[in-house]
């Protein structure tokens, strides 16, 4: 918004603010604003645990508040039969052994260091988060573990009522890894039907006032031993978190390949500005989301997609021809390449697609024309001249490969570095005073 603009919609908010939003309502905003940023500040962990809680059924503010415990160092410990509470609870990290902790921090976002201040203290996944978990079955698990920890499935199973924490629950449990600590997800899932089984025999022989010739008490000496098998792929797992969480704890499939799209785009999202407006440019990322809508002309199909290369998200417009060649393949956390014409609509860069392709990094050389980047030095250019330029191509990491020309002859030897670059203004600007004009070659 330019400042013309920006003072017109001031001086028409203004007359407002004396009515429709006054001293008492900014005072009372503004206290709230400060109390939170205060607790934010003073009392990250316990903050965090607290809006986390708040939001628990709302699983892209619960992924956005992990998202900012990252940035802010803080532990996010993945959910745990026991350990986890009804909400989102902060934990003593000081009490988990280190090899309990290293397992539980591993996958949740590619944790990041401990918050300096904070170390000892986390944040414990809580089980109402998890789909098909009620209230009443985890207020059953937490009365089972009180006097001592579970110790596997079926102590779980024989220790809990199982009319509240029945199969379907139990089941979730194990697919959102709140079992880990217990065996692998996939020999607990093989072995559930024959502990409930086993569990619901004992309930009925004690209902039935059945004793052992002794006179023990045998319901909980039973054991199922978990059988030798491999794990779930981690695919599986990470679809079986994102149904019953909303989002992932490992980290999420498509990442490794966004991390590879960076040579064959010609601009991040980021970068669409007023200087490429109605040019054709091509971007890669994720599609976050997806709204199918008809034309009111003839009733045709079409799109609007919302794409995401981790650096920005740009809004896409899929017209009728070239959806219906795409929408086999278009849905949610789908990676894809996109050449179109950059416009604005409201203030807004957005794409008008002219083709639309999924992305596969193993195969995306024989699709894709892959962006190369060559640096011609003049037959004059010495060592030092080698070593600013050197200098110069560091500053911009990115995923372009490079390749230099170096006289040699009557031709040019070529060599490829073993890095690559971010292709920018910057960069060629760069490289281009010290070389001189034309010396960056792109295609």
């Amino acid at each position: 918004m330019n400042q013309k603009k920006a003072e017109e919609l001031f001086a028409l908010i203004e007359p407002f603010a004396a009515y429709g939003f006054n001293k008492a309502h900014a005072a009372s905003y503004a206290l709230v604003a400060y109390q939170t940023a205060y607790m934010k500040a003073n009392y990250p962990v316990e903050f965090m645990a607290a809006v986390m809680t708040a939001e628990y059924g709302n699983a892209d503010k619960i992924a956005h508040a992990i998202s900012e415990c990252k940035k802010m160092g803080i532990v996010v410990l993945p959910p745990d039969v026991n350990f986890s509470s009804v909400g989102f609870t902060i934990e003593d990290l000081k009490a988990l052994s280190e090899e309990d902790l290293n397992r539980q921090i591993t996958d949740i976002n590619n944790q990041a260091p401990l918050r300096q201040g904070s170390a000892g203290q986390g944040v414990r996944f809580g089980l109402s988060a998890i789909k098909n978990v009620g209230i009443s079955a985890i207020e059953s698990i937490i009365k089972a573990r009180e006097q001592k920890s579970v110790a596997s499935l079926y102590d779980l199973c024989s220790r809990v009522d199982t009319r509240l924490v029945n199969k379907k629950t139990l089941e979730s449990l194990i697919k959102a890894g709140a079992l880990d600590s217990l065996g692998s997800r996939a020999a607990q899932l093989l072995v559930l039907d024959q502990c409930l089984e086993e569990v619901h025999k004992s309930n009925r022989a004690n209902s039935n006032g059945q004793a052992s010739l002794f006179g023990e008490d045998e319901s909980f000496s039973a054991s199922i031993t978990l059988p030798e098998v491999e794990e779930l792929p981690l695919d599986r797992l990470v679809a079986f978190e994102k149904d019953l969480l909303g989002f992932y704890l490992h980290e999420p499939p498509y990442v490794k390949k966004l991390k590879g799209i960076g040579g064959y785009i010609s601009h991040r999202i980021s970068e669409i500005s007023e200087e490429v407006l109605k040019q054709k440019v091509t971007v890669g990322g994720v599609i976050v989301e997806l709204k199918k809508v008809l034309t009111k002309k003839n009733a045709a199909e079409m799109a609007f997609l919302k794409l995401d290369d981790g650096e920005g998200v740009i809004e896409c417009v899929v017209f009728p021809k070239t959806f219906a060649e795409s929408k086999h393949f278009l849905e949610k956390e789908e990676v894809v390449i996109i050449t179109g014409k950059a416009d604005r609509r409201e203030d807004e860069y957005s794409l008008i697609v002219d083709s639309i392709s999924v992305f596969n990094p193993e195969t995306a050389e024989r699709f894709f024309p892959q962006t190369v980047v060559e640096i011609e030095f003049p037959r004059e250019a010495d060592s030092e001249v080698m070593k600013r330029v050197n200098s110069a191509i560091r500053q911009f990491p990115g995923e372009v490969p490079i390749s230099i020309l170096i006289p040699s002859g009557a031709s040019f030897k070529k060599l490829n570095l073993s890095f690559t670059v971010n292709l920018d203004d910057g960069f060629i600007q760069n490289v281009e005073e010290i070389l001189g004009p034309g010396a960056v070659r792109v295609s």
